[in-house]
């Protein structure tokens, strides 16, 4: 416990005096989640609205660098040919990403770069195919991404603009998952 205690004091300190900001990030995927395939006869069609969106921290460390956590949402959807109803999901990514910041914060804007981890969770699952493909593989796909953009400063509040491209290295969805997802971001944060 007193391990546990002095870890805690340690990492407060080491925070001490760093900016963490929280916000939202919003933005469109340059692709479904699903691709459109036949296999077996049976026609597979992505139907679901192409958005992300979901809250934001930053935790600002010293030397340009900052770490990044999200909670992005995307509905999900697709049709098979031979049933009645849609199977849909939400697809609930958490990426955590390490930022390094270009250029100095006197600027009006500066680019950054970043590096991390992504990891996805299918929620609200309706209309499951049992087995085969479109049914669910795993739930929890791991993979990695990549990321750069641009920060604005206006006043307290900072905007972003980045393009984030992230492999999952499972499949989510059996023969329909698109393990390389690139997307297009914008944030506010404060």
């Amino acid at each position: 416990m007193q391990k546990l205690i002095l870890a805690g004091l340690v990492t407060a300190a080491a925070m001490y005096g760093q900016a963490i900001s929280v916000g939202a990030i919003a933005g469109v995927p340059f692709t479904n989640l699903e691709t459109t395939t036949t296999i077996g006869g049976l026609a597979y069609l992505p139907k679901g609205p192409n958005f992300t969106v979901g809250p934001t921290v930053q935790v600002n460390l010293p030397f340009h660098f900052r770490v990044e956590f999200d909670a992005l949402a995307r509905p999900t959807s697709f049709h098979v040919s031979n049933l009645i109803g849609n199977t849909s999901a939400t697809e609930w990514r958490f990426p955590l990403i390490v930022q390094y910041r270009l250029g100095s914060k006197a600027h009006f804007f500066q680019p950054f770069v970043g590096v991390g981890a992504s990891f996805e969770h299918l929620y609200q699952i309706k209309n499951a195919i049992t087995s085969g493909p479109g049914s669910i593989a795993t739930n929890s796909p791991g993979g990695m991404l990549l990321d750069g953009g641009v920060d604005f400063k206006l006043g307290l509040c900072r905007l972003s603009g980045e393009l984030r491209y992230t492999r999952q290295f499972n499949d989510s969805i059996l023969d329909l998952s698109q393990l390389n997802q690139a997307e297009f971001l914008l944030g506010a944060r404060f």
